[in-house]
């Protein structure tokens, strides 16, 4: 891969545009608000505080040990290989999911597209065929080079910020001229109406809106000076992101009751683009438009993390040698991005296909990109915990180092049992329980996976991680044997 390919404002547009302002409202508001109620703001911001803990563990690491391995490379080098190497696992699953969600949402608003311009053709066909179309041209994308992809993730991010901001500013109009129109009530906990297992199924689609925000960390070796500008970029890129969503998410909540917002998710339709009809007229198609452009910066993110992350396995020969191979002068790993990319239309579209129902597909795959996000985000506030007392001791700080970890692990592992083993367990089979039989069960798989190659390949589990860490202070010799040394494309 290129070395410094990226500079500040791409690693900025980089963490925005693949949590993406827009479509973090447009894909989540509405199911929020179906499962919590009328309180898609409070969600948001409570998403934040659980976040925010692990944000803060990822600057404190990035800025001393940059990596684009992040927890893998992290714990790699803390507990050992074995963990090291489980921690990529989860990480690629948790790019793979997150970016099996995007195409399904392009082909709701696709759907949508060819409802306004009366074109024929069922709703299943249509979903299918914007998860194709999409694809295609986002793996065009990518394998143009991480350069090429960061200037169009920034177009892209600008057109919907702007598209967002006018929408919320005509519903504000509208709602002052009309008694009661603009009130607090959706920071309101008593407006939860769903009660607190509804809030905390809500919590998971707030889980989702902000996870991808440590993409930027994969592009480590392709950033100019990382230790400075990543810690940097992704705490002020995660608190913007999370206070545009309350405020925008506050305007949509008053901008339509709730029992209709509920009737739309039930319908398998996108809330926004009827609340632009209604506001807009004909201006909902700039919000479709804007869904594309949204939804596309958020597909090229997570494929590059999820390819960046399998290339760097392959390359360590913990996965097959055809994905640790570069191609043209951009150094792509292309056999990697077209492998997420495919991986993304066969199961994107198998669950069209068991489900019947666009909603209900992003839905699934939400919930259970949460649980490997969890778990990515447990493995990096136990790297914070350890790398600063067993690598560079000297750098320890009492907060950032052991409180924040510490806060960040227990915020997780409480999310994990209460949002996914409780609420999730108890709902429905067909987007609860099924998610949880189908994570526990692959996250099983891959243990064993790993204990195996453990077992029978140990001379692969030794020494430097696959993608190495720029520090200048030597390893201590433990499980992982090397100092992890600075890896080059």
């Amino acid at each position: 891969m290129k070395a410094d390919a990226i500079g500040p404002l791409g690693l900025a547009a980089l963490v925005i545009g693949i949590t993406s302002p827009a479509i973090g409202l447009y894909a989540m508001w509405g199911p929020i608000e179906a499962a919590a109620g009328p309180v898609a703001p409070l969600v948001f911001l409570a998403a934040l505080a659980i976040n925010l803990p692990t944000v803060l563990s990822y600057a404190s690491l990035s800025r001393h040990a940059p990596s684009a391995g992040a927890a893998a490379t992290w714990l790699w080098t803390t507990v050992g290989p074995t963990t090291g190497l489980l921690a990529g696992l989860v990480m690629i699953t948790y790019f793979i999911m997150g970016a099996i969600t995007v195409p399904l949402m392009f082909g709701l608003f696709f759907r949508d597209l060819l409802d306004w311009a009366h074109i024929p053709l069922p709703g299943m066909a249509a979903l299918v065929i914007g998860l194709l179309l999409h694809s295609v041209l986002t793996a065009w994308i990518c394998l143009r080079g991480a350069e090429a992809s960061i200037r169009t993730t920034i177009v892209l991010m600008l057109i919907e910020v702007a598209v967002v901001f006018a929408l919320s500013a005509t519903i504000l109009w509208v709602k002052a001229g009309q008694p009661g129109g603009i009130n607090l009530g959706p920071f309101l906990p008593a407006h939860a109406s769903q009660g607190v297992a509804g809030f905390w199924a809500a919590i998971l689609l707030g889980m989702l809106a902000f996870s991808g925000f440590d993409a930027v960390a994969a592009s480590a070796e392709e950033a100019k000076a990382p230790q400075e500008h990543v810690p940097r970029v992704v705490i002020l890129g995660v608190l913007a992101v999370a206070l545009f969503w309350a405020f925008n998410s506050w305007v949509l909540t008053l901008s339509t009751p709730p029992d209709q917002v509920i009737a739309y998710n039930a319908q398998g339709l996108s809330a926004i683009t009827p609340v632009a009809r209604a506001y807009w007229g004909w201006g909902e198609l700039i919000v479709v438009a804007t869904a594309f452009t949204g939804l596309t910066a958020i597909y090229i993110g997570t494929v590059q993390g999820a390819s960046r992350m399998i290339f760097a396995l392959a390359r360590h020969r913990l996965l097959p040698a055809t994905f640790a191979r570069l191609q043209g002068d951009k150094r792509v790993p292309s056999a990697a991005v077209l492998l997420v990319i495919g991986i993304c239309v066969v199961l994107g579209g198998v669950s069209l296909g068991l489900l019947r129902n666009g909603v209900d597909a992003f839905v699934w795959w939400s919930n259970a990109l949460v649980f490997f996000a969890a778990l990515t985000y447990t493995g990096v506030n136990v790297a914070n915990l350890l790398y600063f007392r067993r690598v560079l001791p000297e750098r320890f700080g009492m907060v950032r180092n052991l409180i924040v970890p510490v806060v960040g692990v227990g915020l997780n592992l409480y999310l994990i049992y209460a949002a996914f083993f409780s609420s999730l367990w108890n709902a429905p089979f067909r987007t609860g329980r099924s998610v949880v039989v189908v994570c526990v069960g692959l996250f099983g798989v891959q243990l064993a996976a790993v204990v195996a190659l453990r077992l029978l390949h140990p001379d692969l589990l030794v020494g430097a991680a696959p993608i190495g860490v720029d520090h200048k202070t030597p390893l201590p010799k433990g499980e992982g044997g090397a100092r992890a040394e600075g890896v080059g494309g």
